[in-house]
Formats: structure tokens, sequence, C-alpha cells
């Protein structure tokens, strides 16, 4: 269902292809889905997604998200962003985005801490990636230690 309604993505900014499916980022936990409420048909309905991983040294990479409709939502974008920003609270984050892919990049620019560190071609596109950091996002870093999602608190 989730495929159906998603248009744009960060791996597909135009809307053409589309995954297999999102069945291995359920069974490890790492997609993160944002409901609306449609009034008309009185159902919840996937309208966002964010799938990421994190590693061991608490650094997260996002390797794909996506909203409904043919361009990004960015509200719901930000959202999604910041709650797995806030819920995993990573060291950093790394996400490559495809340089011709101008709301994409305008998303993650406007998002507090985000930076472009670089590019890098990935055949047939060139890709900035962008890197958040506590530092950067103006974040103090709490001395009460936190279990998150099993992980060892800092």
């Amino acid at each position: 269902m989730l495929r159906a309604l998603i248009g744009s993505t960060l791996s597909h900014p135009e809307g053409k292809g589309r995954r297999a499916g999102y069945a291995a980022a359920i069974q490890r936990d790492e997609l993160l889905v944002l409901e609306r409420f449609d009034g008309r048909t009185k159902q919840w309905l996937p309208c966002a997604f964010v799938e990421w991983h994190i590693r061991v040294d608490d650094v997260l990479t996002v390797r794909d998200a996506g909203t409904e409709g043919a361009t990004p939502h960015p509200g719901m974008v930000k959202q999604l962003f910041l709650e797995l920003l806030r819920s995993l609270d990573p060291l950093e984050a790394i996400i490559k985005v495809r340089s011709d892919a101008t709301q994409w990049n305008e998303i993650l620019g406007e998002i507090t801490g985000f930076s472009v560190e670089g590019t890098e071609y990935s055949r047939p596109h060139w890709l900035n990636i962008w890197r958040w950091t506590r530092q950067a996002a103006g974040r103090q870093i709490r001395g009460v230690p936190r279990q998150v999602f099993g992980r060892r608190a800092r």
C-alpha cells in the first residue's frame, strides 16, 4: 500500500522508479511512516516515510524517504526527519540526494543542522552529501544517560 501512495522519493525524485517493497526495512525496524486520517473513508493512510539505518557508532544514514503526491511535501519530510533525529539521538546523520533533485535539496537546506559536505558521482547522477551534526543543530549533549531502541546510552 505504501508503494502505491508514494510519489517522489529521494532515490527516485522524478517519481518514475519503484522499489520492490519495504519488507526488509520493516523486519529491521528501520522504517518510519507518517499517517494521516482520511475523513471521507474514515481510515488512516500512509502519506510519508523514511527508511534509515543507524550504525553502532551512532551515525544515522537515511536510505530513502518519500511523500504522497508528485512532489515532496516539505512539512511531512521535515516532521519525519526531525522525529527520527529526536528519537534516535545520533551523533550525526548522512543523506545522499541527487544534485538535480532541487526540491529535496531545498527541504534539507531548511532543516537546522544540515549542510552539504560534498558531492560524489554515482552513475548516472551526481549526489549531494548532506551531513547533520548535533553541534551544527545547536543541541546540547545531555549529561543524563538514556536508552534508545535498545542501544547503550552515551
